[in-house]
């Protein structure tokens, strides 16, 4: 019995000293890991260059540069994700570490759709924002929105998208959409008709001329210069000159 008692007091200890010593390697661990937490050298931010411009990639590296260095573990993530996602052109912004490189940095560029003024270009979304290369603006490529305000300029890529809706049928489309202060809307087609309309029934003034131009009016569209949309009671015609 005595012999029982002795032996499993030495297996107790043996497992009590062996708890100790596995707290303090655990501690011993955690200091050494803390200390290399805070002592482990800062590292430039890392850019992926992946489907990014020149430009595109040389103003991301202007804000890494303006950051600094970060250490891997201590770097503030949603700081870095912030400060990057205020970038007009950016759409998404991915911030992650990295065993091999680091702390780096991927973004999704807004790709334009329309030019909105002549500062501007505008997204699928109808998100204004400026170019990472200047020489972007006023693409030839791209229709033209225009607007007082840029909180127009959804309404107004909503609005063209609505009017080449229902002008398609005569194989035109809208290329300069203008949405002026006062509410006038300006509309030039890419088969140079000109159309103004007010505020005031909008969207039924230019729904009735789409279907007069696809009926009544379908041969004397070749020779319309301009339609102004601005009566309660009809409209007027301005007639392309004759050679």
């Amino acid at each position: 019995m005595k012999t029982h008692q002795k032996s499993t007091k030495k297996h107790l200890s043996k497992a009590c000293s062996l708890s100790i010593l596995g707290i303090f390697l655990f501690v011993v661990i955690g200091v050494f890991g803390i200390r290399a937490v805070h002592y482990s050298p800062a590292k430039p931010i890392v850019i992926d260059h992946h489907n990014l411009t020149q430009s595109q990639a040389s103003s991301l590296q202007a804000v890494a540069v303006s950051i600094g260095d970060v250490q891997f573990f201590l770097a503030d993530l949603p700081s870095i994700h912030h400060r990057i996602a205020q970038l007009s052109w950016v759409g998404d912004v991915s911030v992650r570490r990295d065993w091999q490189q680091g702390v780096v940095v991927s973004v999704v560029p807004r790709r334009a759709v329309a030019n909105f003024g002549s500062q501007h270009l505008l997204d699928a979304n109808g998100q204004v924002f400026v170019p990472a290369d200047e020489h972007e603006l006023m693409d030839p490529s791209l229709v033209r929105l225009y607007g007082s305000h840029s909180k127009d300029a959804d309404k107004i890529m909503k609005q063209m998208r609505q009017i080449n809706e229902w002008f398609s049928p005569l194989g035109i489309k809208a290329w300069d959409v203008t949405l002026t202060a006062r509410q006038t809307w300006l509309i030039r087609f890419d088969n140079g008709l000109r159309v103004i309309v007010d505020h005031e029934n909008t969207d039924q003034k230019l729904y009735t001329l789409a279907l007069l131009l696809q009926n009544s009016l379908a041969k004397e569209l070749p020779k319309i210069h301009s339609v102004d949309l601005r009566y309660k009671n009809g409209f007027a015609v301005a007639w392309r000159e004759s050679h």
